[in-house]
């Protein structure tokens, strides 16, 4: 076999993309795998961040101020993403949520033991609310959808819905900043965790071309800015969404207190 040297312009051309393909390999480095894996980091600290609440609720015997709710709501969220994770087989959405479902499960179980009649029941409430879509989805997904693309359509929609509830659990408590002009109820750390992680994963999602990813992170982004910019607007004041005595009578009343006070 001949092999003829190359020419000045065939040399010219490949010196010449050389730099292109290292930028382009950069780039491709960065948005479709660095930004995701940090979002993994990130979303584990979110996930994270009630536990010493959880904890805390363990070592006094009591629900006291804790929302079951949203943990509830961890558990359901983490697992339409691992369902859409599945479906696409994304290394990056699933790493992100395992985790996230196992504390989920542990401090959900936890809350409840402690939990009294009125709050378990609307525990029960919510993980049976979501365990039927979740299951009906799934099946409906194995058994009567072919289309690969149609099967990660319905995963994509199912875990943006749970996404989106679980991200307006906050709504009560910037409705209650508003109301008395103070961001006691606000959780600062947690909020910028918000603003990194749906940055991250708006990255991602647009580099990969999925709607799915980017959008709902855009909107989690979004609410992590509004809650900053509360808090900025309206310092916590001394005795405004502070915390109160608990007891059996009002524990009732703990499931509609926001995750983000206990957190403080």
């Amino acid at each position: 076999m001949r092999i003829y040297p190359e020419t000045d312009s065939q040399e010219s051309l490949v010196l010449a993309t050389v730099p292109m393909l290292n930028t382009m390999d950069t780039r491709e480095l960065i948005l479709k795998h660095l930004a995701p894996g940090l979002g993994c980091i990130v979303a584990f600290i979110m996930f994270f961040s009630p536990f010493k609440a959880v904890q805390a609720v363990r070592k006094s015997g009591t629900l006291g101020d804790l929302n079951p709710l949203p943990l509830v709501a961890i558990i359901a969220n983490c697992l339409g993403w691992l369902v859409y994770g599945s479906v696409l087989r994304d290394p990056y959405v699933i790493a992100a949520n395992e985790p996230g479902l196992l504390l989920g499960v542990y401090m959900t179980v936890t809350a409840y033991g402690y939990a009294s009649p009125k709050a378990r029941d609307t525990m029960l409430k919510a993980v049976m609310f979501f365990a039927a879509i979740i299951s009906v989805t799934s099946l409906t997904i194995n058994f009567f959808i072919a289309d690969h693309a149609d099967r990660a359509t319905a995963a994509g929609y199912q875990a943006v819905g749970i996404l989106l509830i679980y991200y307006a659990a906050p709504l009560s408590v910037i409705a209650e900043v508003l109301r008395t002009r103070s961001s006691a109820r606000l959780y600062w750390p947690l909020s910028v965790m918000s603003c990194v992680n749906g940055s991250l994963w708006v990255a991602y999602g647009l580099a990969v071309g999925d709607a799915f990813i980017w959008a709902p992170n855009a909107v989690g982004a979004a609410f992590g800015v509004l809650q900053l910019g509360l808090i900025g607007a309206y310092p916590a004041k001394p005795g405004v969404g502070g915390g109160r005595a608990s007891s059996d009578e009002d524990d009732e009343d703990d499931v509609r207190q926001p995750l983000n006070r206990a957190t403080e």
